[in-house]
């Protein structure tokens, strides 16, 4: 490309763009997801769904983000749900009137690159400040996420379903995982920035509050392709989950605690089922190849399937361990 004349800024500052870009979307997706749980889609625009379906007639050569509404928002769009909805975005970004000028300064960069127009020498200078700008509340946007508060004991309705075991595949499968696979779950919330924290003896309901169902699979394999392909088959459990979080040894499964708890309940118990079904005795190998054969073909799942991003190696008590943009 370089050798045909595309220019080495122009490529810079598109991948600038798409960090940005991927960033605010994933933003959006989670706290409209916590404000308004499996409802958050009706506070899209208009044009977002309709790009989506209209989509369906490319679904021979379908991408990864085909089922992902936010992936046919216009940044125009993205900026406008921020704007429309600050509250929910004011704790991660700079102050409002700070925002305004820096998204109007950003959609000119924008267009200058998508336009095919060769850049300005500040323009890669001028998105990597924003980038650094932005990088405290990419922080706090993972680690208020990940910083989850454990349920050992409440009268809770997903806690009585899933703590107590009061829920029928929880009755049926806690002390029998846990001896026959050691499979074992722990039920956990989390809560965001801008939400009140919860009393624990009612957290199912509350807006901003997320569950968080994180299986522990000890040794076994277990391929996050498969466990999704089994996931995504039932629509209780696609359309009530997050996000799946998933690690060499760990699952996480998590839910907007405002949804309906027995619907999250019966998901839980879902995916606890296929994850004992997907999951195998592990065979004798080096560490890193248990890692590939979890992780194997994960890069062809939707967003919503988290392996090896920021949702999985951030550690909220070990703050800026890492650059979320590395913007120098």
């Amino acid at each position: 490309m370089l050798a045909s004349g595309v220019p080495p800024e122009a490529l810079s500052f598109f991948g600038r763009w798409w960090q940005l870009e991927t960033w605010l979307r994933e933003v959006i997706y989670v706290e409209l997801r916590a404000k308004y749980g499996c409802a958050w889609s009706e506070h899209l625009s208009g044009k977002t769904p309709k790009r989506a379906a209209g989509d369906a007639t490319n679904a021979y050569m379908a991408s990864a983000d085909a089922g992902e509404l936010l992936a046919y928002a216009d940044v125009a769009d993205l900026f406008g749900l921020i704007e429309a909805q600050w509250d929910l975005f004011a704790p991660l970004l700079p102050p409002l009137r700070r925002w305004q000028g820096t998204t109007d300064v950003l959609r000119e960069l924008r267009n200058r690159n998508a336009h095919c127009r060769r850049p300005h020498k500040d323009d890669l200078a001028r998105i990597e400040q924003v980038l650094r700008d932005l990088e405290d509340g990419a922080w706090r946007f993972y680690a208020s996420y990940l910083e989850t508060r454990p349920i050992h004991d409440s009268n809770d309705p997903l806690a009585k379903s899933w703590v107590r075991g009061k829920h029928p595949t929880a009755s049926r499968l806690l002390k029998h995982a846990d001896r026959q696979y050691d499979v074992r779950i722990r039920l956990s919330y989390s809560v965001r920035p801008w939400a009140a924290a919860p009393k624990r003896e009612r957290i199912s309901g509350t807006e901003g509050v997320l569950w968080h169902a994180m299986w522990l699979v000890g040794g076994r394999d277990l391929n996050v392709v498969d466990l999704w392909n089994e996931i995504d088959r039932d629509p209780v459990v696609r359309d009530g989950v997050i996000h799946v979080l998933v690690g060499p040894g760990q699952v996480t499964a998590t839910f907007a605690a405002v949804d309906d708890p027995s619907a999250i309940a019966d998901a839980i118990g879902l995916i606890f089922d296929d994850i004992l079904t997907e999951s195998h005795d592990s065979g004798a190998g080096d560490p890193e190849q248990w890692v590939e054969r979890w992780t194997h073909g994960a890069e062809k799942l939707p967003r919503r399937v988290q392996v090896a991003t920021p949702l999985t190696l951030v550690d909220p008590y070990n703050p800026h361990a890492f650059s979320i943009f590395a913007a120098g």
